[in-house]
């Protein structure tokens, strides 16, 4: 049975929590966890494939190419950070094309100026209110699946303040989108405000260091009236940290010993296990007999 649509979980009218992912382990890792969704962080996709800050260094190819991955490896909803959509509303709605092909059931386009940046980071800008509502249009033309989700995000709060913010997301959904997005630091007060103030679900950025909303339960998010929460640093930021802490030791030991690796490492087989590689050596034994298959080679 194939799990809800994304769609399908917003209309359930239950606040939705989505670990962002950056590959296909950890958006299996995050499926296995029993989460409905997964959110491809452009964040970590930035700082994955490319060892950049998230300062607009990736194009539309190398983020469909991750999302294809991760689409394929996943059988829940994925959603996808497409930035500013790349350009203009040609290029937005050949995003959106090119994303709901490769398999993701959700996007997310922000007002942003270019160059665009992290909504963690300062002197960010945006484009008119107008240029934006002409890039969600373009969105929503594009997209050809009826259950394909498209949320308008804005990063207004820095410059114009929360009344501004409420005017965009509103204006957004008028042109097309289906929810509305905030990406800032945004006290509880002012993401209540926002939610009663917008006229389609709302989507939040939560589990940022720093940010005084970002660490509240579902419960908390529901009464506030948050339809859907990502977590954008979610398999980035532990994972990362994980790996400093077992490199360093690493260093500091001149190897790896056997109480470290039952610290720190996953067992092997119980990877492999994780990763389905029984089931490929059972469906390779199940038509090949155990042996490789190749040019000449005669089975009796």
């Amino acid at each position: 049975m194939a799990p809800p649509t994304l769609r399908q979980q917003l209309a359930a009218r239950r606040c939705v929590l989505v670990p962002g992912v950056y590959d296909c382990v950890s958006a299996k890792i995050a499926e296995a966890s029993g989460f409905a969704a997964v959110a491809i962080s452009g964040y970590c996709v930035e700082a994955s494939l490319l060892g950049q800050p998230d300062l607009g260094f990736t194009s539309l190819t190398d983020v469909v190419l991750v999302a294809d991955r991760i689409s394929a490896a996943v059988s829940v909803p994925v959603i996808c950070d497409a930035d500013t959509g790349y350009g203009g509303v040609n290029n937005v709605w050949e995003t959106i094309r090119r994303l709901e092909k490769a398999g993701v059931q959700g996007v997310h386009i922000e007002d942003q100026a270019s160059p665009k940046r992290c909504g963690g980071f300062a002197g960010r800008t945006v484009i008119s209110n107008e240029e934006m509502v002409a890039k969600i249009q373009a969105a929503a033309d594009a997209r050809r699946d009826p259950e394909f989700v498209l949320i308008a995000r804005t990063d207004a709060r820095e410059s114009f303040g929360v009344d501004e913010v409420i005017r965009r997301l509103n204006a957004y959904l008028d042109a097309g989108a289906d929810a509305a997005m905030l990406a800032e630091d945004y006290t509880p007060e002012e993401i209540q405000r926002v939610a009663a103030a917008v006229e389609g679900p709302l989507a939040i950025c939560a589990g940022v260091p720093g940010w005084s909303a970002s660490f509240e339960l579902r419960e908390s998010y529901e009464t506030w009236g948050v339809a859907l929460v990502l977590y954008p640093f979610s398999s980035l930021y532990p994972a990362v940290k994980a790996m400093q802490t077992f490199y360093d030791r690493m260093a500091t030991d001149a190897g790896v010993t056997a109480e470290h690796a039952t610290d720190a490492l996953v067992d092997f087989a119980g990877f492999g296990q994780f990763i389905g590689v029984d089931a490929w050596l059972e469906r390779e034994e199940r038509f090949a007999g155990g042996i490789p298959a190749g040019p000449g080679i005669r089975r009796s």
